[in-house]
């Protein structure tokens, strides 16, 4: 049953629903590599994604020429490159090892601009990036690179915090999925992929910034029209319509459901690098330990432009 309005269940508890397989939506998965501590986490995520979803992983990793332009930088910058070719094979035979198909690239250029033109050549479904560690003044969630492919990415990325030793993460099943919608075109698509992904259970929240969500009932009706009960594939979902900061409520309602992945729409390509910082997806990224998938709402048919726009700027 439908949660009642402004109502947060209290835990996401077992299922006796059946759900049916779905096509899943990420046929290729591109894991873009820097051998950090963040990428390690976005690696082994991709790879169980793709392991258990018989996907296609490609994984790249973008050598930056600006060092190779001071005198000095050259010969450590060839030693570097050259160690990091060599990861990157060794990691590639041992994906291969577990059965999963993989391919590697090494491209050299602008980083943003090169992954970009690897998830068009490859017509990549998701792209799968680390995001920064937990320091004292909270997570320095989106860098530079981070920031553009988020604004510009013309498919959905997968946004993976480190990991935790304490606390070690499994990766690939998404039973229990978050939704935020603020009824924009991304969050409405970002929504057609969580009905597509979660395997037991959703919760489609939306905050009401109007404050006036306990005397109002039209969100809660447009959100269970926008994601009723999934018939088809016995998928249940609850519905919950709260007031204040989306951020907030967002990182809230996962702390206490614990969802295996947070489903949001990307910023649009308008937000400046400033705009991007405070949004409530960067939010919801620095404050959430679980990944959160980011979708953004058509944006295929622009991929030309977009790279060139990356490019020149």
């Amino acid at each position: 049953m439908p949660a009642s309005r402004g109502h947060i269940p209290e835990r996401l508890g077992k299922t006796t629903y059946l759900h049916a397989a779905k096509q899943f939506p990420f046929r290729t998965v591109v894991a873009a590599v820097d051998f950090s501590e963040e990428s390690s986490a976005a690696l082994r995520c991709a790879q169980e994604l793709a392991r258990l979803q018989h996907a296609m992983l490609l994984l790249i990793h973008v050598i930056d020429p600006v060092g190779y332009a001071f005198p000095e930088g050259a010969p450590p910058s060839v030693d570097h490159d050259k160690a990091a070719k060599a990861e990157l094979a060794r990691i590639e035979a041992e994906v291969k090892k577990q059965g999963i198909p993989v391919h590697s690239r090494v491209e050299t250029g602008i980083v943003c601009e090169r992954i970009l033109l690897s998830l068009r050549d490859h017509k990549a479904a998701l792209l799968v990036l680390g995001t920064k560690a937990v320091t004292g003044a909270g997570r320095a969630a989106l860098g530079l690179v981070t920031r553009q492919l988020l604004a510009h990415s013309p498919c959905p990325i997968l946004a993976v915090a480190p990991d935790d030793p304490k606390k070690p993460r499994k990766f690939g099943r998404w039973q229990n999925v978050l939704a935020a919608t603020d009824f924009s075109a991304a969050s409405l698509s970002a929504l057609d992929y969580a009905q597509r992904v979660a395997g037991g259970h959703l919760i489609v929240l939306h905050s009401a910034r109007c404050g006036r969500h306990l005397e109002c009932p039209n969100c809660l009706e447009r959100l269970r029209f926008l994601a009723p009960f999934d018939e088809a594939h016995g998928l249940p979902v609850d519905h919950s319509v709260t007031g204040g900061d989306p951020a907030r409520m967002i990182v809230q309602m996962a702390k206490k459901l614990h969802p295996d992945l947070i489903v949001m729409g990307a910023p649009s390509p308008e937000h400046t690098e400033h705009d991007l910082d405070h949004s409530t997806v960067a939010q919801v990224i620095a404050a959430a330990p679980m990944p959160v998938l980011i979708v953004p709402e058509g944006r295929e048919r622009y991929a030309d432009e977009l790279i060139e726009e990356v490019a020149t700027a």
